[in-house]
């Protein structure tokens, strides 16, 4: 898919060409921020649509009260989002909160951004088709939505290697840029499952937040280390004491830190019983349950059957 996209999107338009010239006006990106108005952007009533970011022009700082999706699909591009600047890489997928300034910098003709704009409604419906689990990133596409501006600023993944969330952005970009009759219900399934897929892939993403908010740290950590994970171990990686940070976890989140791993297991664990025919013992290997009595146990507190029966009924109604 990739190289169908490039052939829409690489060839330079006939503004680009003059920006490349010095023939098209600059704008001033000293002047006050602006706000942009969804209208414009969204017309005769959609709820989504896609563009690419114009080469060799400037962007002034800007906000707006709509989602905002950016992928790379070619060169770099370096952000200003708030007062960090972000570089990012072909393959990353940004996704921005409502109402955050940001701008960026004077793109080269091998720099090709594909800008995805939403309006939260449209998130809405996304998360209701997906199965994203409690994770940093339903409650971030949460706040989004209720325009709470709690979570980071944005989320970005690099997602150049993750073939199968890739494929489904790449496809995602590609029906709306050719206006698909179809494209409605099947572009909010198809991103519903790409955020479905990409909630374990937690290795790939970075926040604005990542150095300040202990809850989103912690996380990121469970995300990537449910199986093996240790408070000790955390509290190591983060450079915090063991019993400070603790306390802070269950300050703010009401749970210990065994609490939020054994939901992340069990969450991992619905996920591949649904999703792969591995034995239902080996699940429990995988996602770090060495005493399976114990991981069976748990299971049936918390979903009111066992493993085995979990999958069979999840299969009987699909």
């Amino acid at each position: 898919m990739s190289d169908e996209l490039l052939s829409i999107f690489y060839p330079l338009s006939d503004d680009e060409k003059l920006a490349r010239d010095g023939l098209l006006p600059q704008k001033n990106i000293n002047a006050a921020p602006e706000t942009l108005d969804r209208k414009v952007y969204l017309r005769d009533g959609k709820l989504i649509s896609v563009s690419q970011h114009g080469r060799y022009v400037n962007t002034p700082f800007h906000r707006h009260d709509f989602i905002e999706m950016e992928y790379v699909l070619s060169g770099g591009v370096a952000q200003h989002i708030g007062e960090k600047r972000v570089v990012l890489q072909q393959g990353d997928l940004l996704i921005m909160n409502r109402n955050v300034y940001h701008t960026v910098e004077v793109c080269g003709k091998e720099d090709i951004l594909i800008n995805i704009i939403a309006l939260p409604d449209y998130f809405e419906r996304v998360l209701t088709l997906s199965a994203l689990e409690d994770s940093p990133m339903r409650r971030f596409f949460l706040d989004c939505i209720l325009n709470e501006n709690e979570r980071p600023d944005y989320l970005l993944y690099n997602i150049r290697y993750v073939y199968p969330v890739r494929h489904l952005i790449e496809n995602l970009v590609w029906s709306l840029k050719n206006d698909m009759p179809y494209k409605q219900s099947t572009n909010q399934r198809t991103l519903a499952l790409a955020l479905e897929l990409l909630q374990y892939h937690a290795d790939t993403i970075r926040s604005d937040t990542e150095s300040t908010d202990i809850v989103w740290m912690i996380q990121r950590y469970i995300d990537t280390r449910f199986s093996d994970g240790s408070l000790e171990d955390a509290a190591r990686l983060l450079h915090y004491d063991y019993r400070w940070l603790s306390y802070e976890i269950n300050r703010r989140t009401g749970k210990n830190f065994t609490e939020l791993i054994q939901e992340r297991r069990l969450q991992q664990a619905v996920y591949l019983l649904k999703n792969t025919d591995y034995p239902v013992a080996d699940i429990g290997n995988i996602v770090g349950y060495t005493n399976l009595t114990y991981y069976y146990r748990l299971f049936r507190e918390t979903y009111g059957c066992t493993p085995k029966q979990y999958r069979e009924a999840n299969r009987s109604l699909s």
